[in-house]
C-alpha cells in the first residue's frame, strides 16, 4: 500500500474519475458501522458475522460446517460413508443427517438403498463371504467396486435439494449407474413431492408443464447433452420422474421447479438431463424463507438486501474465495468475511433477534467445528492433498505369547495386549508427528477370539485420520499359530494421540495423506468416530452444567 500512495499523486485525473465510484468507503475512519450480525454461508463453510466491541469494524468467526436455517433453529448437515464392503467388492454408499445444534438430535435425511440393496444381493449370492469390519482389509483389486456419491445442490427453508449417483464396475461382468434429483424435508429425512411442496392442483399443474416440455424436447434430444457431458440419443434413454426434481429461485426470487431427466440403458446409464425450468406459485413457507435467498446473483456477485444494511459477496480470484461486505443505504462498504467460495445463503441473527438459547446452540457447534481438522469439512469432505502418507508412519511389531503372559487357561491377559496395543500405535503417532505423543483416549476394545499361549502376536498400527494436534490410529491384532501358519483377526482398536512440545503443550501435526481406496475409506470412517466423540464431549459438558 506504500507504493500506491505514492504513485497517486500523478495519476491523470481522468483516471481518478474512473476509479471514484469503485471507492465506497468515504466515512470517516473509526465511524460505527451498521449494527449487523448474520450467518453468511458458502458450500461447506460458514462466518458468523457481527461488529467488535468499539462497533467500528466487523469481525468473522469461520467454521467448517454447513448449516441451514429450519423454524427458528438451526440444523447441521453432513453426510458419511455407508461402508458395506466385503474381501471382493468394495461397497461403500452415503447417509446425510440433519443435526440440530440445540438438542444435538440427529434425523436420517439420506439414506443409501441402491448401496444397501446391493450389499444384500451380494451376500445372498455369496453366502461364504461377509461383511468386513471397519478396520478390516479388503482384496487390493476387488472383482467389484460400487461407490455413489451425494451432492448437496441448495436448500430453502426445511427443503434441501440433492443429487444422488451410484455406479458399480464388475471385472467380468455387467456394470451399472443410476442417477436421480430429488427434494427432502430436513425435519423428517422425508423425500417430499411437488404436491406436498404446492398444494394438489399446483403441483400437478407443474407435472403437466414438466411433460409437455419433455414432448418438446423429443425432437432435439439427440443434440443436448446432460450436466455432465453425456450425450443421449433418443427419448427412449431416458425416463420422467415427477419426484427427480430440484427446486430453485429465478432471477425474481420466485420458485421454479427444474425436473431432471434419468438415463436408462446402455447408452445413458447414470446420465442426467435437465429440462427448461418450470415457474412455479410461492407457497407461505416460501416467503418465509425469502431473507435467506440473493436477490441479485451471478457466477461473481451475490447480494442480499435488507432495510437497514445489503450484504454483498464478489469473488476474489487473487485470494482464492470470496470476499463479503456490508452496505449502508449511502453505499458504504465495510470488509466483513473471507469465505472459500461464492455465498449461497445469509441467515440474519438481528432481524428478529435469535433467542439466547439458539445464541449458545450457535457457539456450541462453533466451537466444536474448530476442533475440527481445518482442511476438513463436515459435508462431502475430501481427503487433503498433501502432507505425510500413510505408509510412512506405518508401523507392525510381533511378539511370541509366554507364560507370564496368559492366565491359568492358557489364554493371554487382556491387558498384556491393550499395552501391545498402546506400544504399537505410538510408534505410529510419533512417526508421523516427529513429535512426543500422548495417549489421551481409547476407543472400545472388542476381544472377538482369545489369544493362546504359543501364538505370535501381530500388531500393525496406522495413522487414520489426523486433526490439528491430535491422531488417530488404528491397531490390528492378529494371532498367528506358528505351527500351522493360520492367522486369525483377534482384535482391533481406534487410539487417539496428542502431539506435545518440549513444555508439555500441544502443538500441530502435518496432515496425513491416503493415497489407497483403503486408506481413503478408514480416513472417512476416523472422522465419523471423531465427529461423535465430539458430540458425546458435548453431550458430557452439558450433562454436567445441568
Amino acid at each position: 500500500m506504500r507504493g500506491a500512495r505514492f504513485v497517486r499523486p500523478i495519476l491523470p485525473l481522468f483516471m481518478l474519475l474512473v476509479l471514484a465510484p469503485a471507492c465506497h468507503q468515504s466515512r470517516a475512519p473509526g465511524a460505527p458501522v451498521p449494527r449487523a450480525e448474520f450467518l453468511v454461508l458458502a458450500g461447506d463453510s460458514i462466518a458468523w458475522v457481527h461488529p467488535d466491541a468499539e462497533g467500528t469494524r466487523y469481525v468473522a468467526r469461520t467454521a467448517p460446517m454447513h448449516l441451514a436455517r429450519v423454524g427458528d433453529g438451526f440444523v447441521e448437515l453432513y453426510v458419511v460413508d455407508d461402508d458395506r464392503s466385503f474381501y471382493d467388492a468394495t461397497i461403500v454408499g452415503q447417509a446425510l443427517y440433519a443435526r440440530d445444534i440445540a438438542t444435538g438430535d440427529s434425523v436420517l435425511v439420506f439414506a443409501d438403498t441402491v448401496m444397501a440393496a446391493f450389499a444384500e444381493r451380494y451376500a445372498r449370492t455369496h453366502p461364504g463371504e461377509r461383511m468386513l469390519d471397519p478396520d478390516e482389509d479388503g482384496s487390493p483389486e476387488p472383482r467389484i467396486n460400487a461407490t455413489s456419491a451425494l451432492s448437496l445442490l441448495g436448500h430453502v427453508g426445511p427443503y434441501l435439494s440433492y443429487e444422488y449417483r451410484a455406479t458399480a464396475d464388475v471385472i467380468g461382468g455387467d456394470g451399472w449407474a443410476v442417477t436421480w434429483r430429488g427434494v427432502a424435508d430436513l425435519r423428517t429425512g422425508r423425500r417430499v413431492s411437488l404436491r406436498e411442496l404446492f398444494g394438489a392442483p399446483e403441483g400437478a399443474r407443474i407435472i403437466a408443464q414438466g411433460e409437455r416440455l419433455l414432448a418438446r424436447a423429443a425432437d432435439s434430444v439427440s443434440a443436448l447433452h446432460d450436466a455432465h457431458g453425456a450425450a443421449l440419443r433418443d427419448m427412449d434413454d431416458v425416463v420422467f420422474d415427477s419426484a427427480s426434481y430440484t427446486l430453485r429461485a429465478d432471477s425474481t426470487g420466485a420458485p421454479v421447479v427444474v425436473f431432471a431427466l434419468e438415463g436408462r440403458g446402455d447408452s445413458a446409464a447414470g446420465a442426467l438431463l435437465e429440462l427448461p425450468p418450470v415457474p412455479a406459485s410461492p407457497p407461505a413457507w416460501w416467503d418465509a424463507a425469502r431473507d435467506a435467498r440473493p436477490v441479485a446473483r451471478d457466477s461473481s456477485r451475490a447480494e442480499w438486501r435488507f432495510r437497514e444494511y445489503s450484504v454483498i459477496a464478489v469473488r476474489d480470484s487473487a485470494a482464492a474465495g470470496a470476499r463479503v461486505y456490508v452496505a449502508d443505504s449511502a453505499g458504504d462498504r465495510w470488509p466483513a468475511a473471507h469465505l472459500p467460495a461464492l455465498a449461497q445463503r445469509v441467515y440474519r441473527l438481528d432481524a428478529p433477534p435469535v433467542d439466547s438459547a439458539t445464541r449458545r446452540a450457535l457457539d456450541r457447534a462453533f466451537d466444536a467445528a474448530a476442533l475440527y481438522n481445518e482442511n476438513a469439512r463436515i459435508a462431502m469432505t475430501a481427503p487433503p492433498r498433501s502432507g505425510h502418507p500413510v505408509r510412512e508412519s506405518q508401523h507392525e511389531m510381533s511378539e511370541l505369547m509366554m507364560p507370564q503372559h496368559a492366565n491359568i487357561l492358557g489364554h493371554v491377559f487382556g491387558g498384556v495386549i491393550l499395552s501391545m496395543m498402546d506400544r504399537a500405535a505410538a510408534v505410529a503417532a510419533i512417526r508421523h508427528a516427529r513429535r512426543t505423543c500422548v495417549t489421551v483416549s481409547v476407543d472400545r476394545v472388542d476381544f472377538r477370539e482369545p489369544i493362546h499361549l504359543g501364538d505370535l502376536v501381530v500388531m500393525k498400527a496406522s495413522v487414520n485420520f489426523v486433526g490439528r494436534t491430535s491422531m488417530e490410529v488404528g491397531v490390528r491384532v492378529e494371532a498367528e499359530n506358528l505351527l500351522t501358519g493360520v492367522r486369525r483377526h483377534t482384535n482391533s482398536c481406534y487410539l487417539t494421540f496428542v502431539a506435545i512440545d518440549d513444555d508439555h503443550r500441544p502443538v500441530v501435526v502435518p496432515p496425513v495423506v491416503p493415497e489407497t481406496p483403503i486408506e481413503v475409506r478408514r480416513y472417512a470412517a476416523a472422522q465419523e468416530r471423531r465427529r461423535r466423540r465430539l458430540e458425546e464431549r458435548e453431550a458430557e459438558r452439558r450433562y454436567a452444567d445441568d
